[in-house]
């Protein structure tokens, strides 16, 4: 089976998940969601951005496809390919987060993965809706193939980046750029009409609204660049896709799409597993650097992604040989 329960929680997951229960949830859903209550909240992440620098790594402020973002490298000896990178696209409902916020995240990937992760600032709300978000992440990823001389890319993303990491994979073969090496979700949102179904709750989820993601919703189309293609990522020709990994919390709001999207992989012969862990939160590796579901998550997505890693680069060496 393609689903591994992770059922022993560690003792500091309780806290944590009650913590956002008692506090987060209630603050979430009464957050307004008008232009005002939404263009507060870039201050997040530059609060977050000014705290403790991760280790271990090196950074470079850039332009990525027009848009800033963040090149992490890990330091020291590694056995790192040049021609291998990751694009991190974070989460936060379209409308909050950044590079800041998720620096911590990409620093522990580039660390496990032992790649150069390119963390991109792209557009979203109330500046800019899906569609321009899912461009943003789309050039970058041709950037990191036809300028910077990556052959091999991962995608990766949590929550709202997860959708867009999904969504490169679905763009990229209309324009013919090679598909990712993998793809990396954490709690990844997968259906943008999530908040309308019916058959859809967050009664179970520690902190996720479902009545703020019906909120948000209309929103989303906004443009200037109207989205395209699926909403639903598994409505996409999933026999294109990469090796694939996702992580969530068991009982999130997410986690049925999760479990969804993986089954149906696995039925159209790509290689993919879900990882759900008991007693977490949404994107919870993104939350707690030293959480041990948060390690044990980093390092089980990062040995996926390693092997994909291995068998595209031994794929391209036979390729290369017999062209020879």
């Amino acid at each position: 089976m393609p689903i591994v329960h992770h059922r022993r929680p560690s003792f500091l997951s309780y806290p944590m998940w009650l913590g956002a229960r008692v506090f987060l949830k209630p603050a979430l859903s009464l957050w307004p969601v008008n232009k005002a209550g939404l263009a507060g909240l870039f201050l997040i992440d530059r609060i977050v951005a000014v705290g403790p620098k991760p280790r271990g790594v090196v950074r470079e402020q850039l332009v990525l496809a027009g848009r800033p973002a963040e090149l992490i490298m890990p330091v020291g000896p590694s056995r790192r390919d040049s021609d291998t990178a990751m694009l991190y696209l974070h989460g936060g409902a379209f409308v909050v987060c950044g590079l800041g916020t998720h620096r911590s995240i990409s620093a522990r990937m580039a660390r496990a993965c032992e790649v150069p992760v390119f963390s991109l600032e792209y557009r979203q709300l109330p500046k800019a809706g899906v569609g321009t978000s899912v461009s943003d992440a789309v050039d970058a990823y041709a950037e990191l193939i036809n300028e910077r001389g990556f052959r091999r890319v991962v995608v990766a993303g949590d929550s709202a980046g997860g959708f867009l990491a999904a969504k490169v994979v679905e763009a990229v073969v209309a324009r013919g750029l090679p598909t990712p090496t993998a793809l990396i979700g954490f709690s990844p949102l997968l259906d943008m009409d999530l908040g309308t179904h019916p058959d859809r709750s967050s009664r179970s989820d520690a902190y996720l609204p479902k009545s703020k993601m019906a909120r948000l919703a209309p929103q989303f189309d906004k443009g200037p660049i109207p989205l395209t293609g699926v909403r639903r990522i598994a409505d996409a020709d999933l026999s294109e896709f990469p090796p694939t990994v996702l992580v969530a919390a068991e009982g999130e709001m997410l986690e049925p799409d999760v479990i969804d999207l993986v089954e149906s992989l696995d039925e159209a012969g790509v290689l993919a597993v879900a990882h759900l862990y008991a007693w977490q939160v949404h994107a919870f590796p993104v939350l707690s650097s030293r959480h041990p579901e948060t390690l044990d998550a980093v390092e089980v997505t990062a040995t996926f992604a390693a092997q994909a890693v291995r068998e595209a680069k031994t794929a391209d060496e036979r390729a290369s040989q017999r062209a020879g």
